[in-house]
């Protein structure tokens, strides 16, 4: 263990640029001390205002909410912090945020006395917190907000078809209702060069602009009179830090510490209600804007920076030039900047949270990538990002990425190598070739403006776990959950899931009689087109209960022009998801089914039925074939053009659906963790899979099965046309950390990457640690606390994951190069 500790320190000695300050040391090890809890600041302050303001609209009700919160949350400011201001009102801390029934769910009474120990994610919580909640918060949400009546009518139409929102939350009444859009980026720059007072006066001067003698203009006064007032409240959030940080100046004796909190309160008296003139100034306001928007949508999941360093340099690049800082203080800066994003998890019921590990909220942000001429972005905070997550081992965010294009620099591109090397899955590589034409094809569907090709390059960025965004311009997005292993059971059953004999889809005629390949294929299709026509009439009566944001579209381009909120259909283009699970498990069927009944006619249609509703239990024979046949991730293709028809067509139906709120659906094929509890709802399949285990993550091949190396999974998926799938693919690997003990270990899989982007994949994030240390992991809990590792497209501490999301890491294949 001491040698293994030893080792992993060594390397990372070898690959600084400078090593971090003991500064940056104390906290992180003070972070990875502090143990998760509960908090209900915001909860509290929302459901008072709420309460008075019966009656009002509810637009004026939700600004009046975000102001009181802004005033009203405690301030908490502590020892060696160069900057103030928590996602929630101190460090490890959630806000249990009642308004958000997707993730809390009706059991969170049942929960609260078991929360400070149950085995996945406790959180402490104060006996006072728990009265509180239980006497006063609780009961006014259910009364007024929580709406069974809207999931009983998607119930209705067979919504519980798969999803653990749909079987464990429907069954409750939660499932279709959300009350934020997640995954956005907003106009920090703009935040940066003109500040709130300036945004606040911009919403002034568009309430001055109506006509008030047409109708629809007078529907805009609400939502603009509630920006000014979300934008007077934000920009005193300075002011509020800065007195605290003199009263606690006052009282300090330790000279040094006493001009450093000076420093800050200096800091705060400008920003963000100004523009930031300093790096030390631009870091704070962008802070205190994120964490705005946070306390506003309850960072219900990828509330996302966008590309900070390209927003950020010029700052940096203004205080280098004229002494005002050195490189060193800039990088402890950004290494504690880097750590207050690991401060806050997103709080679940205890069986979510069983699946969750630490369920980080996705704050991602990207470094490189190109210009809006086309030519490279990179600078030098894009390599002292890298820094900076290089020295801040423990921390699951945020999520860093690397947009990586035909002309990334070689030395940028290695840095990132070497951050990998170290483990915990940082940076993810993002194909920026791919993603510029992704948002250019996206255009053509979504409406508004055309998206042109400066707009694609300049505002290409990454939200949530990595889903390509146009930053500053979408509206954010919820999705519709397709589990599309569960389509080919209900092919295979005639609509019937084998779990339970319930009837979750359409009759497409038995099995058993299907002829021909294409009749198959064509079940198949119609069962999935069931699932994702269903999933958009749930979502659509979910979205029905969207709640109008201030601050947040305030930030969003053209929500002030249109005097809308981006739930309403501000944002200058509206997007929708349809997430998309097991396609690598579908294409491993139907290749099966393909293979071995209609090619080589080795089983009956009939015979393979009988082999998945027994689990292949008296007919192993039959699963030593469906094993053998060709599966995805090995440049086959046979198998890989089967993953290709099923991932346009799913792609294809997605388009059909509009969103709520102007605009249409897109597909999605990143997993989170439910690629394992939606495996629990499927049986058998005819890829050898049994009945129950996790399905395949993402455009990752099915754990086990890509035995060619990594140069031939990046083969496989380049033959889908990734663009096609529009809000990004998951794609894992696992690599052996002894590859990284060879003197070329870095350029070898730096030039992985390079054919990652030649084969138009759409994203690769890897994970560089062997199957003992894991396993060692699991056994000392205790001695791995900083172990972090990619699960889907978030990170989590190894330890707090649950038993089955450690297992299914283990067993993905471990692969060198």
């Amino acid at each position: 263990m001491v040698q293994m500790l030893e080792r992993k320190k060594s390397s990372r000695d070898s690959v600084y640029a400078m090593k971090p300050t003991p500064r940056v040391e104390r906290l992180r090890q003070r972070y990875l001390d502090t143990k998760y809890k509960a908090v209900i600041d915001i909860s509290r302050i929302v459901t008072k205002v709420m309460k008075e303001t019966e009656g009002e609209p509810q637009v004026t009700r939700r600004a009046k909410a975000f102001a009181a919160t802004v005033r009203g949350v405690p301030i908490n400011i502590y020892p060696d912090e160069l900057f103030v201001g928590w996602l929630s009102s101190e460090p490890r801390g959630t806000e249990i945020t009642v308004e958000d029934p997707d993730f809390i769910g009706p059991g969170l009474e049942e929960d609260l006395d078991t929360l400070s120990t149950r085995e996945h994610m406790p959180f402490l919580i104060s006996d006072e917190d728990k009265r509180e909640l239980r006497e006063e918060i609780l009961p006014y949400w259910k009364e007024h907000y929580y709406s069974p009546t809207i999931i009983h009518r998607t119930a209705t139409l067979g919504q519980a078809n798969g999803s653990p929102g749909s079987d464990t939350c429907l069954a409750a009444g939660k499932s279709a209702e959300i009350r934020f859009l997640p995954h956005f980026v907003v106009n920090y720059e703009k935040v940066l060069k003109k500040g709130l007072l300036w945004v606040k006066k911009e919403a002034e001067e568009r309430l001055a602009r109506l006509d008030l003698t047409e109708p629809e203009e007078i529907e805009k006064v609400p939502f603009l009179e509630g920006v000014v007032m979300a934008l007077e409240a934000a920009a005193e959030i300075g002011e509020r830090f800065a007195a605290r940080v003199r009263e606690l100046a006052e009282r300090e004796e330790d000279s040094k510490r006493k001009t450093e909190l000076l420093k800050i309160a200096e800091v705060c008296d400008r920003v963000p209600a100004n523009p930031a003139r300093t790096f030390y100034e631009a870091l704070q306001s962008f802070w205190f804007t994120h964490m705005l928007l946070g306390w506003e949508v309850s960072f219900t999941g990828g509330t996302s920076p966008g590309r900070a360093d390209q927003y950020l340099y010029p700052y940096y690049e203004s205080d280098i030039k004229e002494g005002r800082i050195t490189k060193e203080e800039a990088q402890e800066l950004l290494d504690c900047w880097f750590m207050r994003y690991s401060q806050q998890f997103k709080f679940h019921a205890t069986e979510r949270a069983r699946w969750s590990g630490d369920g980080t909220p996705g704050h991602h942000t990207s470094v490189g990538g190109l210009k809006a001429d086309g030519t490279d972005a990179t600078n030098e905070l894009s390599y002292m990002f890298i820094e900076a997550m290089m020295h801040t081992p423990g921390m699951v965010e945020p999520t860093l990425s690397l947009l990586v294009h035909s002309r990334t620099p070689e030395d940028l591109l290695i840095k990132a190598c070497q951050l990998t090397a170290l483990g915990g899955g940082y940076p993810q590589f993002i194909n920026n070739d791919l993603l510029v034409d992704n948002l250019l094809a996206r255009g053509e569907i979504v409406g508004g403006p055309p998206v042109t090709l400066e707009i694609a390059r300049k505002f290409s960025a990454c939200a949530g776990c990595h889903e390509p965004t146009l930053a500053t311009m979408e509206s954010g997005w919820q999705p519709i959950i397709t589990n599309l292993p569960l389509a080919v059971e209900s092919m295979l059953t005639n609509g019937v899931r084998r779990s339970d004999h319930e009837k979750i889809g359409l009759e497409t005629g038995d099995p058993r009689q299907f002829k021909s390949f294409e009749e198959v294929r064509e079940a198949f299709y119609k069962q999935m087109a069931w699932q994702a026509r269903n999933g958009a009439i749930a979502r659509n009566f979910g979205e029905m209960r969207l709640q109008p944001t201030l601050f947040t579209s305030a930030l969003t381009e053209d929500c002030i022009e249109k005097g809308i909120a981006k739930e309403k259909g501000g944002a200058r283009y509206n997007v929708g998801a349809v997430a998309l699970f097991g396609i690598p498990d579908v294409g491993n069927s139907l290749a099966a089914i393909r293979k071995l009944v209609f090619d080589e006619k080795k089983i009956t249609m009939g015979e393979l039925c009988d082999a998945l509703d027994k689990n292949f239990e008296g007919y192993e024979y039959i699963r030593k074939m469906c094993l053998e046949a060709p599966k995805f991730g090995n440049d086959d293709d046979y198998v890989d053009e089967e993953v290709a028809w099923v991932t346009h067509i799913v792609s294809e139906e997605a388009n059909r659906y509009k969103n709520t709120y102007g605009g249409r659906k897109f597909s999605l094929q990143i997993p989170t963790a439910q690629y394992v509890p939606l495996g629990l709802l499927v049986g058998a399949l005819p890829s050898g899979r049994l009945a129950r285990e996790p399905l395949a993550d993402g455009a990752s091949p099915t754990r086990g099965s890509d035995v060619n190396g990594p140069t031939a999974i990046l083969k496989s998926v380049g033959k889908v046309n990734n663009a096609k799938a529009s809000l990004g693919q998951t794609l894992n690997l696992r690599i052996d950390p002894v590859v990284f003990e060879k003197e070329d270990g870095f350029k070898r899989l730096a030039d992985l990457i390079r054919v990652f982007v030649d084969q138009k994949v759409d994203h690769v994030q890897i994970n560089v640690v062997s199957s003992d240390t894991l396993r060692a992991a699991q056994r000392e809990p205790d001695e791995y606390k900083d172990l972090v590792v990619k699960v889907a497209g978030y990170n989590a501490v190894f330890v707090n994951l649950h038993k089955e999301l450690q297992d299914g890491l283990i067993g993905r294949t471990e692969h060198e190069l």
